[in-house]
């Protein structure tokens, strides 16, 4: 398995709790993009996820499970599965072209 990438079994689940816009716990996290106080990218099993908002500290870090706790006031939430459309098509022609 390549480094920042969770195992793959975990591939397929994906919760979201966000409490008080202040606590965010996440399952299904693929791999950390990016991130900084104000903005964070993940990738997950559900596609691209970019959290933003201000003071946004990632806590807990675990690819292995897929999971990631973060505090901070959170002001955006918003999934790009450009990505993951972009991933399945590829494995679709992969096993077709076998």
């Amino acid at each position: 398995m390549a480094e920042g990438q969770a195992a793959p079994g975990n591939r397929g689940r994906h919760t979201l709790t966000l409490a008080g816009r202040e606590r965010l716990e996440l399952d299904g996290v693929q791999r950390v993009e990016n991130f900084d106080d104000h903005t964070v990218v993940l990738e997950t099993v559900m596609g691209r996820l970019t959290i933003r908002g201000e003071g946004l500290h990632i806590h807990e870090l675990n690819l292995e499970e897929g999971r990631l706790r973060m505090t901070g006031r959170v002001s955006l939430l918003a999934y790009d599965d450009s990505t993951q459309r972009r991933r399945d098509r590829r494995n679709l022609l992969e096993r077709l072209l076998k």
